[in-house]
């Protein structure tokens, strides 16, 4: 799947989720942020996560506990999993052999992408340590989603998930940078 294509896709499934059909009907006092019902949780998690509830009218309310429940786990292992693509694929038009693919290798292919030759192919990143800090953050996030556990829900801060956010949409673009442009050397 080609990076428009993962991005139209993206876009479509994290459309259903959306803070209406997470909402409950409840009779709350308070002055709540309003929002659209039909808004996607993925698009306004990042403005409303020191809320405790949003108000999408018709005395119904979004609790933001459940921004960490799994929508927000779909959409991110859905974001985890082109991630793997990505880094997959950059591995492939390096010439590496990936027939043996398993998590330790995961590791193994994050390091090699710290070469200097491969970070100078993105722009995304003005430092390897970035770079790097970024890759690190969304290898251990990985295991968070991808392990179902509540420690997502429970463990994990609002305010890491946002972040975690930024990043992986951040790499994505920095890795398909790589990609193309050892395309356009090896074709």
């Amino acid at each position: 799947m080609y990076p428009a294509e993962f991005n139209e896709v993206f876009k479509k499934i994290s459309s259903i989720f959306t803070l209406e059909l997470v909402s409950e009907k409840l009779d709350l006092n308070g002055n709540f942020p309003k929002r659209n019902p039909d808004e996607p949780l993925w698009d306004c998690i990042d403005d409303l996560h020191h809320e405790q509830y949003i108000d999408i009218g018709n005395g119904k309310f979004f609790s933001c506990k459940f921004f960490f429940k799994r929508p927000i786990r779909i959409l991110f292992s859905l974001l985890i999993s082109e991630f793997e693509s990505r880094l997959f694929r950059i591995q492939e038009r390096l010439g590496k052999d990936i027939s043996e693919l398993n998590e330790k290798n995961i590791n193994d292919f994050i390091r090699e992408l710290l070469k200097p030759e491969l970070i100078e192919l993105q722009d995304e990143y003005k430092s390897r340590q970035e770079f790097k800090e970024d890759l690190k953050a969304i290898s251990a996030f990985r295991n968070i989603i991808v392990h179902t556990n509540k420690k997502l829900q429970y463990a994990i801060k609002p305010d890491t998930v946002f972040e975690r956010k930024k990043q992986i949409l951040k790499i994505l673009k920095a890795l398909q940078q790589i990609s193309d442009k050892l395309r356009k050397r090896n074709p």
